[in-house]
């Protein structure tokens, strides 16, 4: 229920976004108010239900306040609080993300390594990516995963191009035991 949810709140807030031509701009803050409202010491004054209500929507308002965000931003989180539903803003803004990266025309792309990329590595990366998704921009996050072995993953529109060395040990040993 809570992604349908979210999914509303920033489909809502992606039209406003659009009607003041600041939909880069409100997405921008909406991620600086997901980065606060993330962070280990504020969450629970603000999220925890040890606290009233009451508390925790001044708690919130003080906090978003404090960020300079737009009226809107500010708006939504505000009301998020009130209706005790806070705790999916992060997904409202993935949500909000993606609508504004289908207006852009631009994918967001993870690359898994074993080992970190050199920088014309990653450009070569990103290219595929590129390729792959037909977007004209490219936005991507490189994680280091040592369990890979070697090669890379990459994960752009909902699918997973694998080509790391442990896929393919994994192929292999199916193989074989079926051959057995």
């Amino acid at each position: 229920m809570t992604g349908r949810l979210a999914k509303r709140y920033a489909r809502a807030l992606f039209d406003i976004a659009r009607e003041w031509n600041a939909l880069e701009a409100i997405g921008e803050e909406l991620g600086r108010a997901v980065a606060a409202f993330e962070e280990p010491r504020l969450r629970p004054l603000c999220l925890s239900p040890v606290l009233d209500r009451a508390t925790r929507v001044r708690n919130t308002k003080e906090v978003v306040a404090a960020l300079h965000v737009c009226d809107t931003v500010r708006n939504v989180v505000a009301l998020l609080a009130e209706r005790d539903r806070l705790g999916i803003l992060s997904e409202i803004a993935r949500w909000y993300d993606a609508l504004l990266d289908g207006v852009l025309g631009r994918s967001r792309v993870t690359i898994r390594s074993a080992a970190p990329l050199a920088p014309a590595q990653k450009q070569e990366m990103v290219e595929l990516a590129r390729r792959l998704t037909g977007s004209r921009e490219v936005l991507a996050v490189t994680e280091v995963d040592a369990e890979l072995v070697g090669g890379v993953v990459l994960e752009a529109g909902g699918t997973v191009y694998d080509g790391s060395i442990r896929a393919q040990l994994n192929r292999l040993s199916k193989e074989m035991a079926e051959g057995l």
